[in-house]
């Protein structure tokens, strides 16, 4: 069949379908299955991807063999799902499009179909999980420079953590950084406990022994002060981590810092809970209050996500609850939280899901999902919706 036989066969298939010629679209495109069809999955992307796209951005399928695969982008992580139609979705390399077939010649183009497909793949909002980044730092803490030559632990740098952690590259840093992880020797490495709270104590000593009002410190005379002992580094970002710039300056133009009461009062609520199991939470108070620097007030709100308290048993207690150490399913988490108790306050259960939210999924959306909501004493409780 010639080109005029083209056309003169779907004019006459335009006039059965009682249309007219004007209708229609002047280049009439016939198809042709390819013999072998090409190895090719479809991707349904976001508009923020494909912005990320436009703007050169490179696109990375991450996770182990026993994962299910994430898309990353700079900064954001998407799950990667299979969906499927009703309907035969057929891909044509060079397919023409309305904008291209205006004011022209009535004409037959032959189209080749390149692959016919069922199922696509679309991206699904996804929350990043760090269970698996805690376990590989966890095993080769730092715990000084004495330790280092009897440590064989496998390190990982950077760019090792990111072929392995399903997450994007700020993703990453951000969870490092709220980690308090440190780069010591081009690894990434968090500090064991114990090392980071004498490396703290060390720096408060040289703020007390030189007489420093907690609001006014100078950071470099307590770098040199302790560069023989620990590596510079080190202290640098342990200081960082417990202080802030309050804005201030002495005579000669020196920045001033502040210890901030929050991190620090905290760091002395973990070492104190760490090496119990229950305490009475009233001994607890006095003498977690006692252990602070002076003119520091202990909150047990400065726990949340750390400890809880169980005022139902006689005498009230308090014990360590991290919630680095809850299941990553939400589902999972929520069981276990209401196994540990039956109903939780607003403000006690937050910091126990946080990590679990992302945007249009946040920790309301969760509750309503999972608990039942009560009042008791005119305040909200919840409990397990099953």
């Amino acid at each position: 069949m010639d080109d005029s036989d083209d056309l003169s066969y779907a004019k006459k298939k335009i006039n059965l379908c009682r249309l007219e010629e004007s209708e229609v679209s002047p280049v009439i495109q016939t198809l042709t299955l390819q013999e072998e069809l090409e190895d090719i999955c479809l991707l349904q992307l976001n508009s923020e991807v494909i912005a990320t796209i436009a703007e050169g951005q490179v696109l990375t399928i991450r996770g182990d063999a026993e994962d299910s695969a994430v898309i990353c982008t700079k900064n954001s992580t998407f799950e990667l799902k299979e969906a499927e139609t009703s309907n035969s979705l057929l891909l044509l390399p060079d397919m023409f499009w309305p904008e291209d077939c205006e004011n022209g010649e009535m004409k037959v183009v032959p189209q080749t179909v390149s692959g016919i497909f069922h199922n696509y793949y679309e991206l699904r909002a996804f929350k990043p999980s760090f269970k698996k980044l805690r376990s590989l730092l966890s095993r080769c803490p730092y715990q000084g420079k004495e330790y280092e030559d009897s440590n064989d632990h496998e390190k990982y740098t950077f760019e090792m953590l990111l072929d392995t952690i399903q997450a994007s590259e700020e993703e990453l840093k951000a969870e490092i950084v709220r980690m308090q992880a440190c780069i010591i020797d081009g690894y990434v490495r968090v500090l064991d406990f114990d090392y980071k709270f004498n490396v703290f104590s060390s720096i408060l000593n040289v703020i007390e022994s030189r007489s420093m009002p907690l609001n006014r410190i100078f950071k470099e005379p307590i770098i040199e002060a302790l560069e023989d002992l620990e590596p510079k580094d080190i202290v640098d970002q342990c200081f960082s981590w417990f202080s802030e710039d309050n804005g201030a300056t002495d005579e000669n133009g020196c920045k001033l810092y502040s210890l901030k009461e929050d991190p620090v009062c905290k760091l002395y609520a973990e070492v104190l809970l760490r090496s119990s199991g229950k305490f009475h939470l009233q001994n607890f108070l006095e003498s977690w209050q006692t252990s602070v620097p002076e003119g520091m007030k202990c909150d047990l709100k400065q726990l949340l996500g750390l400890a809880l308290t169980d005022r139902t048993s006689r005498p009230e207690v308090i014990f360590h609850f991290p919630s680095e150490n809850l299941p990553e399913n939400v589902k999972e988490r929520f069981e276990f939280l209401f196994k540990i108790k039956p109903k939780w306050e607003f403000d006690e259960i937050v910091p126990y899901l946080e990590d679990r939210t992302y945007a249009g999924n946040d920790v309301k959306a969760l509750l309503i999902k999972f608990t039942r909501e009560s009042t008791k004493d005119g305040k909200k409780m919840y409990s397990s919706k099953w």
